[in-house]
């Protein structure tokens, strides 16, 4: 996977941007249950034109709810879409959380300066510092147009 930051990578993948947010879905997949103020009644007034013709869905939110008029295609369809979303999320968790990004994180800078002080370490210590040196040197500075390292 490409070194970009989350927020990036939720602006190409994210739910929204593939419009798979809740209110998107739901937008697409039935109407809202309207209450209306009607003024020669004076009071809130909910249509009854729809009362058990669909099932409905009340958003925790918000406490709204929505008439859910879609086929079962498309509802399989958003399902399948949901996910496929879910395991690439779960893809970029488990790359974010492995080797040297799981130590450093995501380096994203063009130029970095590393800089090691093992004058206290112990021998087991300095081995691990060495290990994770390693991997981020071949696993993310390789990546990187210019990089020091000051000892």
């Amino acid at each position: 996977q490409h070194l970009i930051s989350s927020s990036k990578w939720l602006q190409i993948h994210g739910l929204k941007r593939n419009k798979l947010s809740l209110s998107q879905i739901l937008s697409q997949i039935g109407f809202q249950h309207r209450k209306d103020y009607v003024t020669t009644l004076g009071k809130l007034v909910a249509s009854r034109y729809a009362d058990g013709l669909f099932p409905q869905y009340e958003r925790a939110q918000d406490g709204s709810v929505f008439n859910l008029t879609a086929k079962k295609e498309l509802i399989l369809h958003f399902v399948d879409r949901l996910m496929r979303a879910i395991e690439l999320y779960k893809q970029r968790m488990e790359w974010l959380t492995s080797d040297s990004r799981q130590i450093f994180g995501v380096i994203q800078e063009r130029y970095i300066v590393i800089v090691l002080d093992f004058g206290t370490a112990a021998p087991t210590e300095f081995d691990l510092c060495r290990d994770a040196l390693s991997m981020v040197l071949v696993e993310q500075v390789t990546q990187i147009a210019k990089f020091n390292l000051i000892r």
